[in-house]
């Protein structure tokens, strides 16, 4: 039933997944304070939202399906996603969103989910066959093993838009991605099993592929042996085969003792073994974060670019690869990498390995540029305004009248808004900026928008960082040596302003 679909017919397709998104916390340093206060950095996560987000920034039609609590947590999560369409999106009052802390002298998570709206949430409010028929749109359907674990109501719901899309011929995605703190694996089994022989694809870990071969009653090669051996693609082949499988595959990442990750992939299928062993990509992640969202968003963009009889390549794989490599160069869930950028790495290294490490990190390129753009414009029109519809004319009038940079203070009314429609229709040769910052936190609300400079009249702790991080230039605020010497130290390529007071005279 999914012959027709050629690298024609799959180009104009929308990306559909459902899942959960939750807020995160990592402590800003590696040792937090047990009995006062500690500095964390707040951001949006969830499996599913990170595809999306990560395909819709290869320019690919994308919508997510959940719940999310009315208020600001829901609208960080809504604001969080850019170009991904959010409008089947139900959102419920008096309810919590799910979160989980990191707990690095723990050396693990901490989850709180059970109680919130998408864990409770009823499955009839979606209809799943108006969902797929949405329009002339066509669909793909991408899910993961985590949200029939957090609840009986999301597994109903999970197991209805599986039974709807292999009805109506939608083709689906998995990625198994089995969480210990959910249940066991065998109950997670026992909830994907019926679906398989409908599935395009399904990505399990290495870890994961032992433990349901040991289950399935399959001799496993020996735990010692390297991930390189492979005994464990023949592994791989053979529960392909056993379980009927269209497509079984896996990423492989070894570690060495600098940190240095060398990443590759392995895809079995009905017509043999894909493999990038051979080119491979190496990088140090700046956050191990984010990379089986990019890489399954990176394998589905291969497959609608090709079309299913000619995606199986190693080039696929490698769009893959390279796609979730790139994602980790910056903090967070969430990939900021483009198909532009993708593709200039993937046209630097055709036929070779990878090393992102001999490139200028993409970041820093991106500050460099914002840099060399604002001395160019030499002003920057700053924007503070009480009317949001009227804070979006004047920073069009400004372009229009010559400004090659403007500003959106924060605290302007529906601020985000302004932004956004600002990122929409100023050109690339007006750069976008957000001023009067005065958290660290604010940044994982106003990046996302397509920000390229970030303005504190302070200089909050972690500003430097959360701005560089995401190829944002950061331009904090000081005025004694020992202030502009602590910037500097944190990596300030500018320091926007000088505020006097009345110790340093007013000459």
């Amino acid at each position: 039933q999914f012959a027709f679909m050629d690298r024609n017919s799959l180009q104009d397709f929308t990306l559909l997944s459902f899942g959960e998104a939750m807020i995160r916390y990592k402590p800003v340093e590696s040792k937090t304070c047990n009995t006062g206060p500690s500095l964390f950095m707040r951001s949006v996560a969830g499996d599913e939202l990170n595809v999306c987000v990560a395909q819709a920034m290869l320019g690919r039609k994308t919508q997510w399906v959940s719940v999310l609590p009315s208020g600001p947590m829901g609208q960080l999560v809504l604001d969080s996603a850019g170009a991904v369409d959010m409008s089947h999106v139900v959102t419920e009052k008096n309810g919590d969103i799910g979160t989980f802390t990191v707990l690095p002298e723990l050396k693990t998570v901490h989850y709180q989910r059970r109680n919130s709206v998408f864990a409770q949430h009823d499955p009839n409010i979606f209809n799943w066959s108006e969902l797929f028929k949405n329009g002339s749109r066509k669909h793909w359907l991408h899910v993961t093993g985590i949200t029939p674990m957090i609840s009986t109501p999301t597994l109903e719901t999970w197991n209805r838009a599986l039974n709807e899309a292999h009805r109506l011929g939608v083709p689906t995605s998995l990625d198994f991605n089995h969480r210990k703190q959910l249940g066991s694996l065998q109950q997670l089994w026992d909830y994907v099993k019926p679906h398989l022989c409908h599935l395009q694809v399904m990505v399990v870990s290495l870890t994961t592929l032992q433990e349901l071969a040991e289950q399935e009653g399959v001799p496993t090669p020996d735990v010692s042996l390297p991930e390189s051996d492979p005994q464990w693609v023949q592994l791989m082949q053979t529960l392909r085969s056993q379980w009927k499988l269209r497509r079984l595959a896996c990423c492989f990442k070894v570690v060495n003792i600098t940190e240095l990750q060398t990443r590759w992939s392995v895809m079995c299928t009905e017509r043999g073994v894909v493999s990038t062993h051979a080119l491979p990509v190496l990088h140090r992640p700046v956050e191990a974060l984010g990379g089986g969202s990019a890489w399954m968003a990176g394998i589905l963009d291969a497959f609608m670019t090709e079309g299913l009889d000619n995606c199986d390549t190693v080039s696929s794989l490698r769009h893959a690869d390279l796609l979730a490599a790139l994602c980790q160069e910056t903090a967070g869930d969430h990939s900021s990498v483009t198909q532009k950028q993708l593709e200039q790495v993937e046209n630097s290294f055709t036929g070779q390995a990878v090393d992102l490490t001999s490139l200028p990190r993409k970041e820093d390129l991106l500050i460099k540029g914002t840099l060399d753009c604002l001395i160019n414009a030499g002003i920057i029109g700053i924007i503070r305004a009480k009317n949001a519809d009227g804070a979006i004319q004047r920073g069009l009038e400004l372009c229009q009248l010559g400004c090659r940079a403007v500003e959106v203070t924060a605290d302007t009314t529906d601020a985000v808004r302004v932004i956004s429609e600002l990122s929409k229709r100023l050109p690339e040769s007006c750069l976008l900026g957000v001023g009067t910052i005065m958290d660290v936190s604010q940044m994982a609300i106003f990046a996302p928008l397509g920000v390229k400079f970030a303005l504190s009249p302070i200089a909050p702790t972690g500003f430097i960082e959360a701005c560089h991080s995401r190829g944002i230039l950061a331009a904090p605020s000081g005025l004694t040596s020992n202030e502009l010497w602590s910037l500097h130290t944190h990596g300030a390529k500018l320091v926007c302003s000088l505020f006097p007071d009345v110790s340093c005279g007013t000459e």
